[in-house]
Order: C-alpha cells, then structure tokens, then sequence
C-alpha cells in the first residue's frame, strides 16, 4: 500500500469543497437570521452559513489569497487565531471581525510596545490587565520566559517600555479578558525597535447555544502494515460576535485506541485524551480556527475496519478520506459513495463528503469502513517464519548435543546467527517483516548470537 504521512493526507482536503455562485446565494439567504432571533434560532441557521462560507471562500481562494480555504485549512501558524477578520470577507448577514495587528511604530522610542486593547465593535477598553510574555533563547541556557503586566488606560491603551531588542527574544500580547485566552501573533524588536498592536477581545460564552459556531470536519485515515493511523482536522467557524469557550464539548473515539496525539498550539486552542473520548477546548473567537490530532487503531490483519468517532458540535461538513488503491473501499454511514481525487501532485485518493442541510440532523457520530484490506500475505507468512526460524534457532544453539562444539563448529553458528540478523534487518526495511516481529525476532537471535559466544 502506498506510504503517505496524515499531514499529506490532509492537504487535499482543501479542495473538496466547491459550489456555483447560485448555490453560494441560497445558501447565505437561508443562514441570514434576523437580529431579534433567538440564539438556538440562530444556531440552527449556522450549518447553512457554514456550508456557505467556506465553500464561498473555496471558490474565491485562487483570487484572493488571504481568504478562507474551505476544509482542512493551512493556517498562519505564527498567529493562533490566524487574524481571521484581516480582509476576510463573511458570509452575508455574518459578523466581520475588525482584524487583529501588530506593526512598526516609528513614532516611539525603541524597546516600546504600545498595545491598543479593544472590542468587537472596535472600541477602546479601559481597566483591563494585558500580559506581556517574554521568551528568551539562550543556546548555552535554553529557552526562558518571563511577564509582565500592564492595565489600559482610559484609552484602552497600555506601554511596555524599555524592553530588550536583541534578535533571540519574542514578545507576544495577550489577554485574558473574561475568562478567555486572546492573544496576537508573537514578534521580536530587532528590526522594528518598536511595536503597536491592536488586539480585539470578545465576551466569552460557553453554551454553544450562545454562540454562532459551526464546525467542519475531516478524518483521514491510512493503513499501515499493523494499525490504523487516523488524522482529524477540525475547523471551527465562529460566525458571531462572542468568542466561544466549550466546556463539556467531546468526541468518542474507538475502544482500543492508541497513540493519541495532539498538534500543539500557542493558543490554548486544541484536542486532549480525556479518559478515552477527546475533548475539545480553548477559546475560540469570531474567526477560523484549525485543530489537529491524530491516534491509531490496532489491526490485526481483518479484511475489513469498522469503527465509529465521535464528531464536534455543529457539524456542516464532514468528510472522510483515505489513499486510493485497486481493492480498497471506503465508506460512511450516510455519506455518497466514495470517489477517487487527486492532488496537484497526482496522487489518488478515496473521498467521500456530505454537507448538512439546516432541517437534517445533527452529525454528531461518523461511522466508518474501510474493506476488502488485503489479508495476510506472503509478507506476514515469511515474518512469521522467520520468528519461529529465530526461535528454533536458540534452541539449537543452546542445547545443540552434549559434546563441545569444535572451533569450526562454533564458528558455522555465530556465521549462521549473523546471516539470519542480516536478513531479519533487510525483511524489516522491506516492509516484510513489522515492527513487533522485528522486535521479536531480533531479540532471540542477540540472544542466540551471546550464548554463542559465551560457549565458544
């Protein structure tokens, strides 16, 4: 089966989402809900606003570099909230959030940053603490972190002064207004000498109900020789006016997973174990915001996988996606058949995607099949004889007759021992052999290999 890392599984998720200019249309009217609605009213439009947004910003993307790919996006990693009102255009009736900046400031002296706290309707915020965070790269010490704090003045304006500007320190703005973590992209003082930011901050709200949030998601799935290794990228949209905080927000994963592991943030965005489910947290402001995290599934070698996952709240699109090869299948229960894609760089891959309809619903499970898996073939055969050939091979090298082996004899053992470590290594570099019978078998034959030895 083709080898391919989940990151370029991933990738191809952001062109998967297209739609006319007529459907864009309707489906932005039908997620347009008046100001008066109520907020479960407006959380049940979001699906459409959603699917309208990031299919919109989909078809636009080749025009309009900043704008927002739809699926798996490819984010501004500098900057943990990926300055999502920066020229973004939203989906009609939908909140644009002002963007979030830091520039050079010729106008005051060096080791200054001037940051200018502010609302959603971009107005100034008074008596509130910012955080300065200060990270010192040292080679001979590490890294090292230091704060400081500051409160806006009747401006919402707040200066940190006298602040080093050599080229191995970082600074980064941050707030915690109500609750929340918001914070601007980190940045050094070595050219620029000073800073102005602007930072916005948003009421924080942890009921979703409260909120105008949809999710996209997409689970990408490869075989490997021995386990299932799955890929989820979820983008949360937040479409209003308030930054969403989830409490108790989790996604079922399969019993007997393993391996699971998270992309790590400078936000406090991300996706952690919680007793076998995962949970989703952070604080997520108007704006895109991806989370990654991957885990795996042990396989014993079945002709088919299924297994079920868990999905976040408010999905609009999901999607579930694996390389493609002459055998395999890929479905989802409730999903069109899957069909071959291919990237930019030719290479193929099942898909299968579905975008919910405002009346559907909710998504909040995916089950998925993967079938006709090639069984165990001559590869797992020869494994397995090479570890019972390794094992019999420590037996009779320990307990070979009672006589004493001759010089030569002894020799003829240590060459045959060596002989099958060669071709334990060149099975395993192969692919023929996996990883826990490699273990397996080079352990006894190190092990024959020092009775050998020691009996020489």
């Amino acid at each position: 089966m083709p080898r391919r890392s989940g990151r370029a599984l991933l990738a191809l998720a952001g062109l998967l989402v297209a739609a006319s200019s007529d459907a864009l249309a309707a489906d932005a009217g039908a997620a347009r809900a008046p100001a008066s609605a109520s907020a479960a009213q407006r959380a049940s439009a979001a699906p459409a606003a959603s699917a309208s947004g990031a299919a919109s910003t989909s078809a636009a993307s080749s025009a309009a570099p900043g704008a927002l790919p739809a699926g798996h996006p490819d984010l501004d990693e500098g900057n943990p909230h990926a300055h999502a009102g920066g020229g973004n255009a939203a989906p009609p009736g939908m909140f644009e959030p002002p963007p979030d900046t830091e520039d050079p400031d010729l106008g005051s002296p060096p080791g200054t940053i001037t940051v200018d706290l502010r609302d959603a309707d971009d107005t100034p915020l008074a008596g509130e603490e910012l955080t300065l965070g200060i990270l010192v790269n040292s080679v001979a010490k590490g890294d090292s972190r230091k704060h400081q704090q500051a409160s806006t003045d009747a401006r919402g304006r707040a200066v940190f002064s006298n602040l080093e500007t050599a080229s191995n320190i970082a600074y980064r703005v941050s707030s915690g207004y109500q609750g929340g973590a918001f914070a601007a992209t980190p940045f050094q003082l070595q050219q620029a000498r000073a800073m102005h930011v602007v930072l916005h901050v948003y009421p924080v709200v942890h009921d979703i109900q409260q909120a105008l949030v949809v999710a996209e998601a997409t689970v990408a799935c490869e075989m490997r020789e021995d386990r299932l290794q799955v890929e989820e990228a979820l983008t949360i949209y937040n479409l209003g006016r308030t930054a969403w905080q989830p409490l108790d927000a989790h996604m079922t994963l399969p019993e007997g997973f393993t391996a699971f592991n998270a992309q790590a943030s400078m936000s406090d965005q991300g996706v952690d174990d919680d007793k076998g489910r995962a949970r989703l947290h952070g604080t997520f402001p108007p704006g895109r915001h991806a989370v990654e995290f991957r885990w795996q599934l042990p396989w014993s070698g079945d002709k088919d996988v299924d297994f079920e996952v868990g999905m976040p709240p408010h999905v609009a699109i999901a999607r579930v996606m694996m390389p493609a090869t002459a055998d395999i299948k890929l479905a989802a229960s409730g999903f069109p058949p899957a069909e071959v894609r291919h990237d930019q760089q030719g290479q193929s891959f099942l898909v299968s995607e579905r975008r919910l309809r405002p009346d559907e619903a909710k998504l909040t499970s995916l089950a998925i099949g993967i079938h006709d898996l090639p069984t165990q073939g001559p590869g797992r055969l020869l494994a397995s004889l090479v570890a019972f050939a390794t094992v019999i091979l420590g037996f009779v090298v320990a307990f070979a007759g009672r006589r004493p082996q001759t010089p030569g004899e002894q020799l003829s053992s240590r060459d045959a021992i060596l002989q099958e470590l060669a071709e334990l290594e060149r099975a395993h570099t192969t692919g023929d052999v996996g990883p826990r019978t490699y273990e397996r078998a080079r352990r006894e034959l190190i092990a024959a290999l020092a009775r050998a030895l020691a009996s020489a």
